[in-house]
């Protein structure tokens, strides 16, 4: 009873996604055809100064709309470690280097269709300098802290709507007596 994988053909590639189409056989012998978002995996990281934790309010084209979202990014190479990954998207869209950079867990933001695992990372004893944004929607994007309470409470009223963001908070709030 299992699923097996016969091919896959390559649909298209962007900057740094690509689309395969996957034929598979399914359990009882049936062929199946899926599209595939191969993606280089993310990171996330939720920064704490003091009693705030620090957010990116950036344009995301997809929806067309800002969204605010914990700082985050795209792996810079199938090589690259993911703490390194954080660590440099911390700096670039905060201006922050941490201290000390905690593993919060990994997330599929979404398994129906693509390959990608964000991983999150808690940034603790900060140092600030100047951003280094890396792309239009960074230089124009708007750090905004909130005290820690108010961003717990507004994941659960439904008003932070990100997926990795709403992630790393529930999972920094549900480990804070080991994390913090």
């Amino acid at each position: 009873m299992t699923f097996r994988t016969v091919g896959s053909r390559r649909l298209g590639r962007g900057e740094f996604i690509s689309l395969d189409r996957v034929h598979m056989i399914g359990p009882a012998g049936e062929k199946i055809r899926r599209d595939v978002i191969r993606h280089p995996g993310g990171v996330g990281i939720l920064p704490l100064d003091g009693g705030d934790c620090i957010f990116v309010r950036q344009y995301r084209v997809a929806l067309d709309r800002d969204l605010l979202e914990i700082p985050a990014g795209k792996m810079a190479a199938q090589t690259e470690e993911t703490e390194a990954a954080a660590r440099r998207e911390l700096l670039e869209e905060i201006g922050a280097t941490a201290g000390v950079m905690t593993r919060l867990g990994a997330i599929l933001p979404s398994p129906g269709y693509t390959d990608e695992i964000i991983t999150l990372y808690l940034a603790t004893d900060l140092t600030f300098t100047d951003p280094e944004p890396d792309g239009v929607e960074e230089v124009h994007a708007e750090i905004v802290r909130i005290p820690q309470g108010d961003a717990i409470a507004m994941v659960q009223a439904g008003d932070i709507g990100d997926a990795k963001t709403q992630a790393a908070i529930l999972l920094w709030h549900s480990q804070r007596g080991e994390t913090s």
